[in-house]
């Protein structure tokens, strides 16, 4: 049923919840997982920094996340596993991804940090849902 399964990751507890679950479906389905990570722009608190020392501690901090993330993965059972950071905001850079692998589901974990918790999933996952042209598993 599925064989190509993205994993959008931030390292929250909902996308940790959302990594076991694409490692049951993966396992289950003997598919492929593309592991993937927005790394957006510097938090506003950065400005006095260097700005290429945020963004490259940002960038490492990301492809660590993923590849932490495919290395479990693999030791779990999941044969193959690929891992993909990207650059750009987080719905718009998973909706890219999207574009380009093709996934037959995307698994995604929603943080809901709205007002309006329990009421609406959170802004990014609600974007990913409405936007991607797959199924969209969202965990919480």
């Amino acid at each position: 049923m599925f064989q190509t399964i993205m994993l959008a990751t931030d390292g929250s507890a909902p996308a940790e919840r959302a990594a076991a679950l694409a490692i049951s479906l993966a396992r289950r389905y003997a598919a492929r997982v593309i592991v993937v990570h927005a790394c957006g722009p510097p938090p506003d608190e950065a400005t006095g920094l260097r700005l290429d020392d945020v963004l490259d501690e940002r960038w490492e901090e990301a492809s660590a996340l993923v590849q932490d993330t495919a290395r479990r993965m693999r030791d779990l059972g999941v044969v193959e596993v690929a891992t993909d950071v990207v650059a750009g905001t987080a719905a718009d850079a998973i909706l890219r991804c999207v574009e380009v692998y093709r996934p037959d589901l995307l698994v995604i974990g929603a943080r809901g940090r709205s007002p309006w918790v329990g009421l609406t999933l959170g802004s990014v996952s609600m974007a990913v849902t409405q936007g991607a042209p797959c199924p969209v598993l969202v965990v919480k």
